[in-house]
């Protein structure tokens, strides 16, 4: 390649040089052309000049000569006096012919001049034009490296373009592959979520009949109870009551006709509030994802903390019986334990597929009950943060 362009570049340079010289013999011949005529008239002006000098200094000798046999009248006749006439005559004609030359002379001088400067005007021209020339010689030169450089860019780029274009197909090929299986895929998914929905219902079915039948149980159950307290009323007696066997009497009774306090505890919905079993302490909890503590024991709200860590709405707040752990049921599908005094969170309980709607605790810290949406009851130990018990209550919580 490289060869080719050092051989390209000295033909492109012998051609220049051909060209110049075969402008320049064609500008000698324009411009010598038309003063081929000129300089020959010029020349033989000169020549002529030159005798007519020649033939005027002859006639002038000889006009001197018969000028001085003209003194002496007596030597010549008058047929030498008619000569010296006609020679005088020839000789002023002659001379005003040489004026006329000399005349003609200095216009074609002044006329070689004029066009002696228009040489040299139209030699600046072409000095000029042949240094654009070479410029634009360099220029050519420069775009036609250019130009190659170029050129490669542009095999280049085809190459590339081609190989984008030989990916693309091959994509494309995988892409309609892929589309094709994902519409199987698809199909095998509706046909599996359609079976799903069958056994649901068919779940449904029999947890409705379940239901039921722990209705139709517990409402037995509880006729029967009623049966059998019926007749143990029977065999008691009046006297068998005794004042000793009453229990304390409550004097009076009334339904709240207005609030003790009233207070804005979250920024939006509250879901959960339960007063805590030792102080006047009590939780909230709402769609705002926190767990609140008041202290009303002064008749107003006290903020005694925010209890955070739950990813959607709080349903359900319980203490334990020492007040000293708080939880939480959330919709997040989890429960979380907090301790009350560093507010500091201890366990999340997480194994409900459902929304998790109720969470106690079992009469101690560490055992704790939570019901779900999914229709279960989740009995959990916090010392081992393991679920220790499952039971599927057939109904939502």
């Amino acid at each position: 390649m490289f060869s080719m362009a050092v051989s390209g570049e000295v033909g492109s340079q012998t051609d220049w040089r051909n060209n110049l010289i075969s402008q320049l013999q064609n500008r000698n011949r324009q411009q010598c052309k038309c003063f081929e005529d000129l300089i020959l008239y010029h020349n033989q002006l000169f020549d002529t000049t030159l005798s007519l000098r020649n033939e005027n200094l002859q006639l002038t000798i000889q006009n001197e000569k018969l000028r001085q046999g003209s003194q002496s009248p007596s030597i010549y006749g008058g047929s030498d006096f008619s000569k010296i006439s006609a020679l005088e005559h020839k000789i002023l004609s002659q001379q005003e012919e040489l004026t006329e030359l000399h005349k003609r002379r200095g216009e074609n001088a002044q006329l070689l001049i004029d066009l002696n400067n228009k040489m040299q005007e139209k030699d600046k021209k072409i000095e000029a034009a042949d240094k654009s020339l070479l410029e634009n010689a360099k220029l050519i030169t420069s775009l036609r490296a250019e130009i190659e450089l170029y050129q490669r860019s542009n095999t280049e780029l085809k190459a590339l373009n081609q190989v984008l274009k030989d990916e693309h197909q091959a994509l494309q090929l995988a892409f309609t592959h892929l589309e094709a299986k994902l519409r199987k895929v698809q199909d095998e998914n509706r046909e599996i979520i359609d079976r799903l929905k069958q056994y649901k219902s068919k779940d449904a079915e029999k947890m409705n009949e379940e239901n039921e039948n722990f209705v139709r149980k517990k409402n037995a159950k509880m006729q029967k109870e009623l049966e059998d307290a019926a007749k143990d009323m029977r065999g008691l007696s009046p006297d068998s009551f005794s004042l000793n066997n009453v229990g304390p009497v409550l004097l009076c009774a009334s339904v709240p006709t207005k609030p003790s306090l009233k207070f804005d505890a979250h920024e939006s919905e509250i879901s959960a509030v339960r007063w805590s079993p030792v102080d006047h302490v009590v939780a909230t909890g709402g769609a705002d994802r926190r767990v609140r503590l008041w202290d009303v024991s002064k008749g107003l709200p006290e903020s005694k903390g925010m209890l955070v860590g739950c990813n959607q709405g709080v349903m359900s707040v319980d203490f334990d019986s020492n007040c000293t752990h708080i939880i939480c049921a959330s919709n997040d599908f989890a429960s979380r334990v907090w301790t009350v005094a560093d507010q500091r969170l201890r366990h999340t309980l997480t194994g409900h597929s459902g929304k998790v709607m109720a969470a106690k605790f079992l009469g101690e810290s560490n055992k704790v009950v939570t019901g779900s949406h999914d229709r279960t009851l989740k009995i959990w130990d916090l010392r081992s943060k393991q679920c220790t018990q499952t039971n599927f209550v057939g109904s939502s919580c």
